[in-house]
């Protein structure tokens, strides 16, 4: 894969991507990744790449129909509910956040409609200088605690820079298959070496995290992965029939064991579930959604939980939370058509899988690194896909 010099859209896009894990390099909200993007999308607009919001941009449009139906909602807390959930302070945290999260899918999508973007360098790079800088942080974790008063680790965990070990830990389970990714399109035999060793460093360093949801998702994503390429080794009505008797015997599996399965994953969230802590938030989360359910209650936590109010720690109740059954259907209809794009590359697919188990057991809402992830992959796989709608 031949690579070109890269514009100042590409080249500021891939300093935020790589900055805005490290949240305690940040005041605030604000960060160096967080400004870059800022002045990124004011350079857009003067420029007048930023120019349209068609339904073409579902990431964009999901943002802004999400933040104004939720606004709504937070406006039916305040007036008629007298903002019995949340306080003022956490609504504004997550209205920033979300309409920061908003700018940043306006100015990739528009700059991908206006070609000023190579997907697959951008990828490329994030993931070098991710695997690069990652591996020199654990290296240096290893002999101290922490650089400059930042600490390098979250208790006994890997996770520099930042106040929350999932900051870390979401933001490097993908890399591994985002690094497959990159292995299957250059030809260099030094670069797949290196890359190869950035899977296996990634992949360790997921690890020793700590957090159980970026190693399901990493175990989930290799699975998929192998099995995927396996099944991908049939051809035509072999490769039919095969699918077909590994479902079947998937389904028959857990027909058989279906009490046996659902003890063992209980076993698993009780043991992630320390006093019971995610059960009553996810309980009380339907509770209190279901005061507002068509249109939510605003950004911010709404569960009272321990003299303090709470998020979720769940996507998807997030969502409803915020912006009820309106915002629920938002982002299932989005994460569907992610998912329709990302069935097209197996190892794209794989690295979406950490990402799916932290939506449904943690929230990705307010995480920016995650969305810009999200938004290179889903858009890599759509210009591929004109790439062979042009050559037929």
């Amino acid at each position: 894969m031949k690579n070109k010099g890269l514009n100042n859209f590409e080249k500021g896009l891939i300093f935020a991507i790589v900055l805005t894990p490290f949240t305690l390099l940040r005041i605030g909200y604000i960060g160096f990744g967080e400004i870059s993007l800022l002045l990124l999308f004011l350079a857009g607009l003067q420029t007048g790449y930023i120019s349209k919001l068609s339904k073409d941009l579902i990431f964009s449009r999901f943002w802004i129909i999400f933040l104004i139906v939720s606004f709504c909602g937070f406006a039916y807390n305040v007036i008629f509910l007298n903002q019995n959930t949340g306080t003022f302070e956490s609504s504004l945290f997550d209205f920033a956040a979300y309409v920061l999260i908003f700018i940043s899918c306006l100015l990739v999508e528009n700059l991908y409609l206006k070609d000023r973007l190579n997907i697959y360098q951008i990828i490329r790079r994030v993931f070098f200088l991710s695997g690069f800088i990652f591996t020199a942080l654990y290296a240096l974790s290893m002999i101290m605690d922490s650089v400059l008063g930042l600490p390098l680790k979250y208790f006994e965990y890997f996770a520099p820079f930042v106040n929350n070990l999932h900051q870390t830990a979401m933001f490097i389970a993908p890399m591994p298959f985002i690094g497959l990714f990159v292995l299957e399109r250059e030809k260099k035999k030094l670069t797949r070496l290196v890359i190869m060793v950035l899977i296996l460093i990634l992949s360790y360093l997921t690890l020793e995290t700590g957090s159980f949801k970026a190693m399901a998702g990493l175990g989930l994503g290799w699975l998929i992965y192998f099995l995927i390429k396996f099944i991908n080794l049939f051809r035509g009505n072999l490769k039919k029939a095969f699918i077909a008797i590994a479902i079947s015997m998937v389904v028959l599996v857990i027909a058989l064991n279906i009490e046996t399965i659902y003890n063992i994953l209980w076993a698993i969230f009780s043991s992630e579930d320390l006093a019971e802590g995610r059960t009553n938030l996810y309980t009380s989360a339907i509770d209190v959604g279901l005061t507002s359910p068509v249109i939510g209650l605003g950004p911010g936590a709404h569960i009272y939980q321990d003299g303090q109010f709470w998020d979720s720690h769940a996507s998807f109740l997030t969502v409803f939370l915020q912006g009820g059954v309106i915002g629920l259907i938002l982002f299932l209809i989005l994460f569907y058509r992610l998912s329709r794009n990302l069935l097209q590359v197996t190892s794209l697919l794989a690295a979406s899988m950490p990402i799916l188990i932290y939506a449904l057991g943690g929230d990705i809402m307010r995480r920016l690194p995650i969305w810009l992830l999200l938004l290179l992959l889903n858009y890599y796989i759509v210009s591929e896909q004109k790439k062979e709608f042009i050559n037929e």
